[in-house]
């Protein structure tokens, strides 16, 4: 594992390196530079120091050769011990590359003992599952889970390593990938093997979604991939499917891991975004903030789930978790209702292709009308507030 020290007789107290640390995992005691478990070994302390007092010691892993590497890894990540519908969406796509490759494919499961959601894995397309329940897993923890997932990787080598890009994949893949010493792409749209080389395609959208690029990893592995969810199909489950579970012990003392106070998790009425089969979005052409209350009564009238643009978010008229687009999450509802949405590449690029598109919007040149399946040039908040009078609901406003 990587070593980070300070050689405090070289320290002189410049602080210099308290700005550089993206992570906050530097301190000063007294005159001294103190680095936290928080540390996650990036390095960026080490050349802004003008007086190397700050030494990094990463420890490559234990396999350099890429032949010597086999399989296809999902990390099957869990909340209250239940897995994520992204896992089974990368399991279905695993079966698809395995297929293409002859490869065992693997379930890691970290946090508690479900025998039940171990099954589950296998019927959904995994050969055998790797499973961690210590106690001190129960909590996922973003400093601990990425070092566990390391050790395991060097144990066992496998050649793709596939991560859901939910906000915890995205925190503990990077982290990963450099305990691993290993290339990682993130929120890929598309995945492949190479017919002549074998290796991993990995395709996401780059410069702001206006072309996509298709990266690969020669030489090191394991190749790891974020995928977001509702981009790839899960399989039917099938429960005659079986498989090995292995339940791996490890000592996770002297591991860093984080001191968890307390969890909130925000609960709205409504469906999620995530499962919602009609999401109602708005964008900056609502108006103003004083409208969301007219799209949350239309959307709980339709049984349909809130989303919004980044720009709206952005001026806090609602809150992250309803942002969809590049740097929001991916949704894949029948049919999207769209108010006030321009259309920007990165919006649409958060819309599944067979999702059913109603734009509404009074600027004729709004992008979204070039790829709306619907389209109504009028006032949105007029067109929502005379379909929540169709609904029976109560169109008023704040």
């Amino acid at each position: 594992m990587s070593e980070i020290r300070v050689v405090t007789e070289k320290c002189t107290g410049c602080r210099l390196c308290l700005p550089a640390c993206p992570y906050g995992a530097i301190s000063m005691s007294g005159k001294k530079a103190l680095i936290s478990a928080a540390c996650v070994f990036c390095g960026a302390c080490v050349p802004v120091c003008r007086f190397d007092a700050i030494e990094l010691f990463t420890e490559k892993p234990a396999w350099d050769e890429a032949p010597s590497s086999s399989g296809i890894w999902v990390f099957a990540e869990q909340v209250d011990g239940k897995v994520k519908p992204v896992v089974l969406e990368l399991l279905g796509e695993a079966r698809a590359l395995a297929r293409k490759k002859a490869s065992k494919i693997t379930a890691v499961w970290l946090g508690p003992d479900a025998p039940d959601q171990l099954q589950c894995l296998i019927a959904q397309g995994a050969d055998e599952v790797i499973a961690v329940t210590d106690a001190r897993l129960a909590e996922r923890d973003e400093l601990l889970y990425p070092q566990v997932l390391a050790r395991l990787a060097v144990t066992y080598r496998p050649e793709i390593f596939l991560v859901g890009a939910t906000g915890f994949g995205r925190s503990i893949a990077p982290r990963a990938a450099s305990a691993l010493d290993t290339g990682l792409t993130a929120d890929c749209t598309r995945l492949d093997i190479d017919p002549q080389s074998g290796l991993l395609l990995q395709t996401r959208p780059a410069f702001g979604g206006n072309l996509l690029a298709t990266i690969l990893c020669r030489t090191r592995r394991p190749q790891m991939a974020t995928v977001r969810p509702k981009v790839m199909q899960a399989l039917p489950a099938d429960y005659s499917r079986s498989g090995n579970v292995r339940m791996e012990s490890m000592d996770l003392s002297g591991m860093a891991c984080l001191c968890i106070k307390s969890t909130h998790v925000n609960r709205e009425d409504g469906p999620g975004l995530d499962n919602a089969e009609v999401v109602v979005g708005i964008g900056c052409g609502i108006g103003s903030a004083r409208q969301v209350k007219l799209y949350k009564h239309l959307a709980a009238a339709l049984g349909a789930g809130l989303a919004a643009s980044r720009a709206v978010v952005d001026l806090g008229w609602v809150d992250y978790s309803h942002q969809v687009g590049q740097t929001g999450i991916t949704i894949a509802p029948k049919v999207y209702l769209a108010f006030g949405i321009s259309g920007s590449v990165q919006h649409m690029a958060g819309l599944s292709e067979n999702t059913h598109l109603v734009a509404v919007n009074k600027d004729k040149n709004a992008p979204i009308f070039a790829v709306a399946d619907e389209r109504v040039r009028a006032d949105c908040n007029e067109v929502a507030a005379a379909l929540l009078r169709q609904l029976g609901g109560d169109a008023a406003r704040e």
